[in-house]
């Protein structure tokens, strides 16, 4: 980026970068500062350009300053999700930005370095490269293209590129914007795979087309779009929960644009599940929201730390600082962000909030924790009861979900229960609206200190359902699957079902002891079982 850029950006966060003569007056170096001067006065920001033909290279270096390396980005060549921006939290630059002449009123912006260079290698054509893939457009980015008069976007052709393509046309302008989107046989992935099959790069952005709008599409803007999804489902079953494999296998992932409805007894370990999911996330390059509204963001954190960590956190008593810092500046560069909102909050303010997170930070998951702390008396005027306010709250952020293309995951505290119960779906606070507009609806079951699963009743998805067993690690403060074979959970279950359906268990079976032997093999390492779904959906 041009010294000029750079400074307009940092001003955005509220700073500045000094550069010319101003950089040099802050130099505390007075003689070095006489001497510099009458080499850098040229680049002065405050310098006449009288004279100077524009767009020539001393136009460029006397109005924008020189070039500045804002970020390097390295990635491993065995897996490209191995990365790292260096440094952490630093400002955001465009590669290939360099190429891109003063005077010119067209870009090409692609997901990926490879893309941009293949772009401009075959077609001459201005190209620039996203500076974190199809996840991430840094609001800090817009003001650099906003002397385009078309910006052609060519993203990956994938599920979460098309959805990036999208959101982004929307952030600069969809007037503006055309994305290229190949179809038929043999369709290229992106621009580098184009160049590579041989295919004719300027006629595939000389077809590049406007973006339907959102509200009204036919088959034909669809098409290629579902042909895909069908010979390519596995790019379309959403960003996998890493450590708890089972419980993807069944959900297929968080996908953008639904709503997971997560509940379970007080205590049970929910804040505990969602802090690890929203780990998966993070960790994955998934821009996380998270609204705690019952424990405080500091607490989060600390459990958040512990669960990054996978062990105990370091004891700074213990001369473990260093070892601390350390793991604070690898959390720090998780996209994890979190809402100052705490106990009763209105629901107006924590959309607007979250508004301001999918467009300035790209979040793509949010959590809400839990619903019943926006049930404020001030946020609906008029004769609303609690269970009104309580749909109109969920009306809003599933409307917010589908609109905005993020998942939410809502925590809805279930109805007092006799304790040991099993939960339902039916004991969900509130009316049936919770479970109706929920995507996915996950129940946190505790039989037992020693037994506990998260139960998938609801898959909008593909309707698989069925319950991945939970066993909590105190060291990392993580849950972690079991490896126990089918086998044994059938006998569990088996055996289970006859002690608990007899009126008298020691009758039934030889002695309680197989039970309780078999409840401690599940509590220490715990099987996912999955329940078939005939047409219907039932069980």
């Amino acid at each position: 980026m041009r010294a000029r850029e750079v400074d307009e950006q940092e001003q955005l966060k509220g700073g500045s970068f000094k550069w010319g003569v101003d950089a040099i007056q802050s130099s505390s170096d007075a003689d070095s500062s006489k001497k510099s001067e009458k080499k850098i006065i040229s680049l002065n920001k405050s310098t006449g350009n009288q004279g100077i033909e524009k767009c020539s290279r001393d136009y460029v270096e006397t109005s924008q300053g020189p070039w500045v390396t804002r970020r390097i980005k390295a990635r491993s060549l065995a897996n490209k999700g191995w990365q790292r921006l260096d440094p952490p939290g630093g400002g955001w630059g465009l590669f290939g930005w360099h190429t891109v002449p003063l005077d010119a009123k067209e870009v090409v912006v692609t997901e990926g370095e490879y893309d941009a260079m293949a772009v401009y290698q075959s077609t001459g054509r201005p190209a620039i490269s996203l500076p974190n893939g199809c996840r991430s457009f840094p609001v800090e980015m817009l003001p650099m293209l906003e002397r385009f008069e078309q910006i052609i976007l060519w993203m990956d052709n994938d599920g979460p590129g098309q959805e990036g393509a999208e959101v982004f046309a929307r952030k600069l302008g969809p007037q503006r914007v055309l994305a290229v989107f190949p179809t038929g046989s043999g369709t290229p992935k992106d621009a580098n795979d184009a160049l590579r099959s041989g295919l004719d790069l300027s006629d595939l952005l000389n077809r590049a087309v406007h973006i339907p709008h959102g509200r009204i599409a036919t088959f034909a803007d669809l098409r290629g779009r579902v042909l895909h999804e069908i010979m390519n489902p596995n790019e379309y079953a959403g960003v996998p929960v890493s450590s708890l494999p089972s419980l993807t296998k069944i959900i297929k992932g968080l996908r953008r644009g639904e709503m997971t409805v997560l509940t379970g007894a007080t205590g049970s370990g929910k804040t505990t599940l969602l802090s690890q999911m929203s780990l998966d996330m993070a960790e994955q390059g998934v821009g996380t929201l998270w609204g705690s509204f019952e424990v405080k963001n500091t607490r989060l954190l600390k459990k958040l730390l512990q669960q990054f960590s996978r062990d105990s956190l370091p004891v700074t008593a213990d001369g473990q600082e260093e070892a601390l810092q350390a793991l604070s500046d690898r959390f720090e560069e998780l996209p994890m962000y979190f809402l100052k909102f705490h106990g009763g909050s209105d629901v107006e303010d924590v959309v607007d909030a979250m508004e301001y997170a999918v467009y300035v930070h790209d979040v793509q998951h949010i959590i809400l924790d839990n619903l019943q702390f926006m049930l404020t008396r001030s946020w609906k005027k008029g004769n609303y009861d609690k269970y009104d306010m309580q749909d109109l709250a969920i009306e809003t952020f599933r409307k917010f979900s589908t609109e905005k293309n993020v998942h939410i995951t809502l925590v809805v505290h279930p109805r007092k229960e006799d304790e040991g119960t099993r939960l339902g779906m039916s004991s969900v606070y509130g009316t049936a609206k919770a479970t109706q507009e929920a995507d996915t609806v996950m129940i946190l079951q505790a039989e037992g200190p020693r037994k506990k699963y998260v139960e998938i009743k609801k898959n909008r998805f593909d309707g698989a359902l069925g319950s991945c067993p939970l066993h909590f690690q105190k060291g990392s403060g993580r849950y972690c699957e079991a490896s126990v074979g089918d086998t044994e959970v059938d006998k569990y279950l088996r055996m289970s079902k006859r002690f608990r359906g007899s009126r008298n268990g020691a009758n039934e079976l030889n002695s309680t002891k197989e039970i309780d032997d078999m409840d401690i093999v599940l509590a220490q390492s715990v099987p996912s079982v999955s329940f078939p779904v005939n047409k219907g959906g039932r069980r």
